[in-house]
């Protein structure tokens, strides 16, 4: 992490267990491994042993769009976030999902939406 709290690269890695939006059929949500500090980054205190954060990706390559939710969970419950990455650290996410979907399945991320149903998302199939 910068000395800005902007995320780099080196920060966080794409989980391989992904999967498209059933309901739209052009959103990829994607685990976001955190190698960074996230109590730093987030304002959270994760000290606790029975405290974590949970950060999740929802991708669209059709739109080109990112939103971010992270879940602080304990034992005792959990509470949801959202997070608005900077331009940078959107573009260093969509990258790592499109490599890692391209390391799995060869595809680009439209072809892995496509591919999930068995059709092109676009207008529920209807071209």
């Amino acid at each position: 992490m910068l000395s800005n709290g902007e995320l780099t690269r080196n920060d966080m890695a794409i989980d391989s267990d992904m999967q498209v939006n059933g309901d739209i059929g052009q959103e990829i949500l994607a685990y976001v491994e955190t190698w960074f500090d996230v109590d730093k980054k987030f304002h959270v205190d994760t000290s606790a042993d029975d405290t974590w954060l949970n950060m999740y990706a929802r991708y669209n390559p059709f739109e080109d769009t990112l939103d971010i939710t992270c879940e602080l969970s304990s034992d005792s419950g959990s509470e949801n976030f959202d997070y608005v990455p900077s331009i940078t650290e959107a573009a260093i996410i969509k990258e790592l999902i499109t490599q890692k979907i391209d390391e799995l399945y060869g595809q680009t991320p439209q072809e892995f939406c496509e591919g999930f149903f068995g059709e092109s998302p676009d207008m529920n199939g209807i071209s």
